[in-house]
Formats: C-alpha cells, structure tokens, sequence
C-alpha cells in the first residue's frame, strides 16, 4: 500500500481544480449575476460551512464502521460535480443555498476518506508528511483553479466554468475508482492508541516499582498522561478557523471595490500558489507542531488587520493585498497540517471526522459573522476583529502546548 500511495493521491488533482475555480466564482456569481448583498454572501458561505459540520461525522463513523474508503471517494465527487454543473440554473439565492449545501454534504464524504486512506497508508512517523502532501496536491490543484478563473473569467462565461468544475469533478471520481486501493485493515490509528495505553502502563508500573528520582519522574509522567486534554487545542483550532472564514468569506467583495475581477481572482491565485509550495515544506521541516501553530497564529493577528492598506487601490495597494495573501496563506499551510495531525494523533477510533466537525462550526459561525460584521460595520472592523479572535487562538495554543511541556 505505501508504494502505490502517491498514485491515489493524482486523482484528487482535477477535484482540487474545480474547488479552486468554483470557490471564488459561487461568490462572483451572487454578486454579480443574482445581485446579492454582503448579508448575502455570509448566508452562502454559511450554510456551505454549516453543512460539512454533521455531514463529516455521520461520513467519518460510516466510514470507520464500513472499513472502506473507497466507495464514499467516488460517491463524493461525483455529487460535487452534480452539484457545481448545477449552479448556472439557480435562478434565486434560495436555490442557490441549496446547491451549495449539497456540494458540501458530498465534500464531506472524501475528507475523512482521504485522510484515513492517507494514515492508514503510513506508519505514525509518515503520518505529518503523509498528511502534508496531500494537501500539498490539493492546493496545488485549486491554485490552477484560481489561475484558469484568473485567466478565462472575462472571455468565459459562468456556465461554462462551471460545467467545468462539474466535469473535473466527475474525473476525479473516475481516477479514484481506478487509482485508490482501499487500505485493508484500518489498523494504524488503533496502533497509536496502543502505544499511548502501553507507554502509560509502563510510567504506571515505573512509578509503582522504581526508586528514587527515577519514581518521582515516572510518576509525574503517568500523572501527565491521565490529566492531558486537548480542550484548549481545540479551542485553538475553533477560533483560528473562525477567525479565518469571517475574515475570507466577504473578501472577494472587498477586493472588488478596488480592482477588476481578474485582478481579484490573480490575489486569490497568488495566495494559493503560496500555500500550496508551503504544503510541500511542511512535511519537510524539522518545525514542532506547537511551534508552527504558536508562529502561524501570530502571524495572523498582525497580518489580517494589515490588510486595511489595500484600500489604497492601484498599483500600492494591489501589491499589498498580493504580499498579505501570500503571507496568509504560506502560515495556513504550517496551521493545517499540524493541526490536523495533532488531532489525529488522538482521535479515537470512530471520530475521524470530527476534526472537519470542528473547522466547519468555525467556518460555519466565521462565514455568518464576516458578512453580518461587514455589512453593518465596515471591513475595518471585520479585520480587528478577525486580529482579536486570532489573538484568543494564540493564547489557547499557548496554554496548551505549557500543559503538554
């Protein structure tokens, strides 16, 4: 299994595309084509978010009870491109709300898929590279989304693009069916939960049976094993994925008060393009997960406010808007990975999917906030208080990673 698991890994690649396009274009969509509000916009991204949040733990239990990945891969992607072929003929925002949440039900399915495909693949040393090039094939795909939409959105029309992101879809699905090779026992993470219970038992009985210092330190360990929570990683986790949708959710509206839709699209671009080189790096750095969470947080609570400077418009403040998305999206990349590692690592069985459980109630809140906060208030604002709830992310990551020392 691990020497075909970079074959598997090229299905995603067409998926990954169309994701890329349609995420910018749905927006563009409602605000240009049905005329909707900012209001609008956070509804959209909203219900989007709110939908991945029951949809990836019903899908991650199936897929933990089935012992399958496989089907729920093909099934997924073949949904998602019914549903992006479908966006052209929403002729309200009401109908509109409803393809996107069916998109996001069928998304949910391939997320715990393939991040089980990919640990299942790995011994628990692989697991953080594992994860990483996965995500690094995934962003490199909705890059050249984001560049086709950059390159074709004036002389294509939105049908077309997305009966596009419809067909890619449906190859995706198509390469899986033949790519994928379903992982056998799903033993890896039950490995993982053997070697926490064993080392454990071992700081136990040292503790009981040892003398002197060597007692004293094993039962501190056994202490800190029984005690350890992962309540304020969560809570990490929970405000840096709001503080993220609030803050990208209502942006490409506010990039197109100062520059044209293919300008807009080419920040987008440029973002992803550095996320997904950065996707590569991960998996390849020596850097601790509390270290990369700690840096990436706080690079967010400085840079999102910062973000105000594009409002010079022009070449200045194009530039700016350039530099900050590279930025943004480079430390989400270090932030995904290890996040999600770090919850993987002590997941239990049956909850695979709750890790995108959590992301989405961030996503979901963030997306309604984003718009209600822009509207009423201003972008100003919005981006302090995106710098706010980042900095509550820092002081979580910060609380946590004191604990596990």
């Amino acid at each position: 299994m691990v020497g075909t698991e970079g074959f598997w890994k090229a299905g995603l690649i067409p998926q990954a595309i169309a994701n890329g396009l349609a995420t910018i274009l749905v927006l563009f969509f409602l605000l240009t084509g049905l005329h909707g509000s900012l209001l609008d916009v956070g509804l959209v991204t909203g219900v989007s978010a709110l939908a991945l949040i029951p949809s990836q733990m019903i899908w991650g239990r199936l897929i933990d009870g089935v012992g399958k990945v496989k089907p729920f891969l093909t099934a997924g992607f073949v949904g998602m491109g019914i549903s992006f072929a479908a966006v052209p003929f929403a002729g309200t925002i009401g109908v509109l709300l409803f393809l996107v949440a069916a998109k996001s039900v069928m998304y949910a399915a391939t997320l715990p898929a393939r991040q089980l495909l990919t640990v299942e693949s790995e011994r628990r040393e692989g697991w953080k590279r594992g994860l990483a090039n996965m995500q690094a094939v995934s962003s490199s795909g909705e890059t050249l989304g984001m560049g086709i939409g950059t390159a074709f959105l004036a002389v294509v029309g939105y049908t077309q693009l997305f009966y596009l992101c419809g067909a890619l879809c449906i190859a995706s699905a198509v390469a899986l069916g033949v790519l994928a090779r379903e992982p056998g026992f799903m033993i890896q993470r039950k490995m993982v939960a053997m070697e926490r219970s064993t080392a454990l038992l071992v700081a136990m009985s040292d503790a009981v049976g040892g003398q002197g210092v060597v007692k004293t330190a094993a039962y501190g360990r056994a202490v800190k094993m029984m005690n350890s929570s992962s309540t304020f990683l969560l809570l990490g986790i929970l405000s840096f994925s709001l503080a993220g949708s609030a803050f990208y959710s209502p942006l490409p509206a506010y990039f197109l008060q100062f520059f044209s839709s293919s300008l807009t699209f080419f920040i987008f671009f440029a973002g992803s393009l550095s996320g997904a080189v950065c996707y590569f790096l991960v998996g390849r750095t020596g850097q601790g997960v509390a270290k990369s969470l700690i840096v990436s947080t706080a690079t967010r609570v400085i840079a999102i406010p910062a973000l105000i400077l594009a409002a010079f418009g022009a070449s200045p403040g194009f530039a700016i808007a350039v530099g900050i998305m590279i930025l943004l999206e480079a430390v989400w990349s270090f932030f995904d990975v290890n996040s999600m590692f770090a919850y993987l690592e002590t997941a239990q069985i049956g909850k695979a999917g709750y890790y995108g459980g959590l992301v989405g109630i961030g996503s979901a809140g963030g997306a309604f906030l984003g718009g209600y906060v822009s509207n009423l208030f201003g972008f100003p604002t919005l981006f302090a208080a995106c710098g706010v709830l980042c900095a509550i992310a820092l002081f979580s990551f910060a609380l946590q990673f004191r604990r596990a020392a």
